[in-house]
């Protein structure tokens, strides 16, 4: 049930509200302190004490800071082997500029300082709180009640801890009562005079669990800071009630004199607690030192010790389980009875209610796992006895330190939930568990019966092909309209929230072994599957017991060839084909530098394959994020080496500072070009006071004839989507220039149309958008003269383009409506935590229609088909790394992270005609076949 790279977590089960390790954290303090002195605020110091006997290991332990509002962080990290022997200090310091200034040196510098009204705390190597003091109410740090701020007056005035009669740090849990305020500031270091620690008495904390009837002893020890003199220590020990009662039976009164023998520092003695058949809260009672012998002190003269019951409760799996991701038991003992063996791991097995046994309510559920570490001696279909203790493992809950009983064999297995149109909900306001949409059926037999992959497996250090995501009613992840879930729809929007695809889950194909583990699967291909629906790294998962794949989608898929009527336009996105040069004013590559010669000329191999095998050789293909001219030859001399086929590149140099431009690949065998030209290239508009391009990369248009029919298509690659969905300055930037871009655009295609009514014209490329409004700029809507002012924060208007253009992407089949993958990170919602590096919690990959294809009415009817190209999206990411070394087509192979696509037009041409036409001029009269320099970009 458990991924194999989880390393098991040990639990503590302590359930009432005391510490064992009190004591133990009590030895190190935070002694004195000053957050601002005589040099300004970083003139700062943390003075750190060992109360204790013992020296103490001090790697990996923290300093942390807090401010008024309560965003903490870390200071310091203590490196390993940095220590304090008993009774000495460890003075930490501020080395930023402006730092501390005093004259007893510090040990170990940090360079980030304390506010003055903030809080301190030290933190163990597991992350343990072991001191904290607050110089306000509002810090994440403090006790009790906080210290005053001493103010922003660069003064040498600090705070120091008082101490008790034993010479030992007063930590009463009030930062008030246990501070004094300190001018001038006296620090001490690690070569500093260590205290010699006064002899003093302590008792310690203890608890013992009962699971029977059988009294238990619970020991208690006593301990001197040094040893024994001549003669020993004697002191009075006597047990006080507290939740825990003698009148009551839970324990049996003490009261003695315990002696600690000349030269020794501890001695112990028992309390007898009672066992008990019946369930019980825990309860603890307290003892008391007293009357010390020779005057000793008592440094903690009081300890607590808890009665911690764990009699087993008979329990059905669903009450096991309850309502909520952790449960009513956890840290219970459970006897559990008569379920059946539904699916076994390496590491444990699933159990169930048989059908007769289960509850009605349909928001807990009736099965569970059972962790045995080892393979476990059951087999599907036994039926079981369970003694375990109930676990929380990571959200989890589950049964272990387990004692099964096999009562019988061969039983039919609990009837399975069925997954599909319905359940797991697609409504986030009625998921199918309440809160959640699948806690009530952890650790329950699931049947899917036409169920998607959407994603390829991830990849993980251990395991190259691992997870992958799935939905249960046969469709992909697809962004659907409507406003980012969980943003606020903006006064004046008419639409709806996207629901974010709260149907959309993991599956872990290997865990039970229903497929080999590292078995590759490619998105697209759709399954049949039993199994069982569990929870790991937070979020729920689904792991089959069987499963059967119905459709295998190919990797790559391939476009079906061009047909001999047709004329073939498409877009590909390159994903930043950037040269060696850093010649930009940040790199093209967006990494920390450029590519290598090799890297380069591996990816124009890849890119070639894309375009030669993939999109099967487009006529006309735009290309965005390319760098250069020189790159984009390159490319074209790649293809004609891999395919014979005979390309001619464009592309102008546009505005952005990484150096990536739009252009065109044509096939000069098949198509004439007229020319090539910016459209608004110099257009400009005030961007936070400074005057800018409106068009980082501005749309360039292509004017071409094939078969005698001349076309425009013009390549866009607007502005990112970034930022638009969030709430501040950089998303209402990134919204105005989206909506200007668009708006140029949609003048430029609108002069192209009344000057040429009855030419195809197309707008491709990536345009950063989907097919419909995120509520804010509906970019292609506004491009194509379907713009609704009732769906967009920015209103525009009047229409800007008429006749309307059409997005060929309506005719592409639903599930196959995208071309970009994005994962969207939601955070600790509907049952999903924060678990493991780069988690946020329910993340949701999505697939989105970016890049499209806009066709006037003349292109419209000429249209036969889109298709877009699989290589990239739906690749599981050990197969895009593998790519890189394949000698075939299959190095096109994740060489972008967008898919790119090709629209069909009818062009049979007249009979006899081969390639392209003679070209006539712009006013239709037949003209030579001399490019005109700048303006088709050639060259440049």
């Amino acid at each position: 049930m458990k991924p194999r790279y989880v390393r098991r977590a040990s639990w503590a089960a302590l359930l009432v509200v005391l510490s064992i390790g009190a004591a133990q954290a009590a030895d190190l303090s935070i002694s004195q302190f000053r957050v601002r002195g005589p040099a300004g605020g970083n003139d700062e110091f943390v003075e750190l004490f060992n109360g204790g006997s013992k020296s103490l290991d001090l790697s990996g332990y923290k300093l942390n800071a807090s401010n008024a509002s309560g965003t903490t962080g870390t200071r310091l990290t203590l490196p390993a082997g940095t220590s304090v022997p008993s009774g000495c200090y460890l003075l930490l310091t501020n080395g930023a500029s402006g730092g501390y200034s005093g004259n007893v040196t510090g040990d170990v510098k940090y360079s980030t300082g304390v506010t003055d009204d903030g809080g301190l705390a030290l933190l163990d190597g597991s992350g343990q709180t072991l001191d904290q003091i607050g110089l306000s109410a509002g810090s994440a740090y403090k006790a009790g009640t906080p210290l005053a701020s001493l103010g922003s007056t660069n003064a040498d005035k600090g705070y120091r801890r008082k101490t008790d009669t034993a010479g030992l740090p007063i930590k009463t849990g009030d930062n008030q009562a246990d501070f004094d305020v300190v001018a001038p500031t006296a620090p001490h270091n690690s070569a500093s005079t260590c205290v010699v620690l006064g002899q003093a008495l302590s008792i310690a904390d203890a608890s013992a669990t009962v699971r029977g009837a059988a009294n238990v002893n619970m020991h208690f020890t006593v301990t001197l800071t040094q040893p024994a003199p001549n003669g020993g220590v004697t002191v009075h020990a006597a047990t006080q009630d507290g939740t825990a009662t003698v009148a009551n039976g839970d324990y049996e009164a003490l009261d003695t004199t315990l002696n600690i023998a000349e030269g020794q520092t501890q001695a112990g003695f028992n309390v007898v607690v009672h066992g008990r058949t019946t369930a019980s809260e825990d309860k603890a009672f307290e003892v008391k030192l007293s009357q010390p012998s020779g005057n000793v002190p008592l440094a903690r003269d009081t300890a607590m010790g808890a009665i911690l019951y764990d009699i087993p409760v008979a329990a059905e799996i669903w009450q096991i389980q309850g309502r909520e991701q952790v449960s009513p038991l956890v840290g219970k003992s459970v006897t559990t009875t008569g379920n059946i063996v539904t699916a076994v791991g390496p590491s444990g097995f699933t159990m169930q209610t048989p059908d007769a046994r289960a509850d009605a309510d349909p928001l807990t559920s009736n099965g569970i796992y059972v962790f045995t570490s080892t393979a476990p001696a059951v087999a599907v279909g036994d039926v079981v006895n369970v003694d375990a203790t109930v676990d929380n493992y990571y959200q989890l809950t589950e049964l272990k330190n387990a004692t099964v009983a096999v009562t019988s064999h061969g039983a039919r297995l609990p009837t399975a939930v069925k997954f599909g149109e319905n359940i797991p909900s697609s409504d986030p306001n009625k998921l199918s568990c309440g809160a959640t949409n699948f806690q009530c059926f952890v650790g329950m037999r699931v049947v899917i019966e036409n169920g998607m992959i959407n994603t390829g497996n991830k990849r993980f250090s251990g395991e190259p092909f691992a997870e992958v995501s799935i939905t249960a009613n046969g469709k992909r992840s697809l962004r659907l309209p409507g406003v980012r879930f969980g943003v606020t729809v903006p006064d004046g929007v008419q639409l709806p929230n996207w629901s974010g695809n709260p149907e959309v889950f993991k599956m872990n194909t290997a865990d039970f072994g229903a497929v080999p583990l590292n078995t590759p699967y490619v998105a697209g291909s759709t399954f049949r599957a039993e199994g069982i629906i569990s929870y790991d790294f937070g979020a729920y998962t689904f792991i089959p017991t069987t499963i059967t794949l119905k459709h295998v989608a190919e990797m790559p898929r391939s476009v079906s060839p061009t047909a001999p009527y047709a004329l073939r336009i498409g877009a590909l996105n390159t994903e930043r084909f950037c040269d060696s040069d850093f010649n930009t004013t940040f790199t093209c590559s967006g990494n920390s530098k450029e590519p290598t010669p090799d890297e380069v000329a591996l990816k124009t191999q890849r890119l070639a394959a894309y375009i030669g095998s993939v999109l099967q050789l487009p006529d006309v293909l735009s290309v965005e994020e390319v760098k250069s001219l020189a790159l984009l030859q390159g490319l074209a001399t790649q293809l004609h080496d891999d395919y014979r086929a005979s390309y001619q590149p464009y592309l102008l140099p546009g505005h952005d500072p990484s150096g990536i431009n739009v252009g065109f690949l044509v096939r000069s065998d098949r198509v004439h070009v007229v020319s090539v030209r910016q459209l608004a290239a110099d257009e400009t508009w005030n961007d936070n006071g400074q005057t800018a391009f409106i068009h980082d990369h501005p749309p360039l248009l292509l004017t071409a004839e094939a078969r005698g029919v001349r076309f425009q298509v013009i390549s866009v690659h607007p502005k990112a989507r970034t930022n638009v969905d969030k709430d501040d300055d950089s998303a209402t930037r990134d919204r105005q220039k989206r909506f200007l871009q668009s708006t140029s655009l949609a003048h430029q295609v609108q002069s192209l149309q009344i000057a040429a009514p009855w030419q195809p014209l197309l707008v491709v490329g990536d345009f950063n958008a989907y097919q419909f409004s995120d509520g804010w700029v509906d970019v292609v809507g506004l491009i194509s003269g379907k713009y609704k002012d009732s769906e967009n924060l920015l209103k525009l208007g009047k229409n800007i383009v008429y006749p309307a253009l059409w997005n060929a992407v309506e005719s592409v089949p639903q599930n196959d409506r995208y071309s970009f993958l994005f994962t969207e990170k939601f955070g600790p919602i509907q049952g999903y935590t924060q678990a493991g590096s780069g988690n946020s919690g329910r993340e949701v990959p999505t697939v989105q229609v970016l890049d499209h294809a806009l066709l006037n009415q003349v292109a419209r009817l000429r249209f036969l088909k889109m298709q877009y190209g699989r290589a990239d999206i739906d690749a599981p990411a050990q197969t895009e790394a593998d790519a890189a070394t394949a000698t075939d087509y299959r190095k096109a192979i994740g060489v972008s992270d967008h898919d790119g696509f090709v629209v069909d037009l009818f062009m049979p041409g007249r009979p006899g005609d081969m390639g392209y036409a003679p070209h006539r001029d712009e006013n239709g009269s037949h003209g030579n076949d001399d490019d005109h320099g700048e303006e088709r970009g050639h060259g440049h």
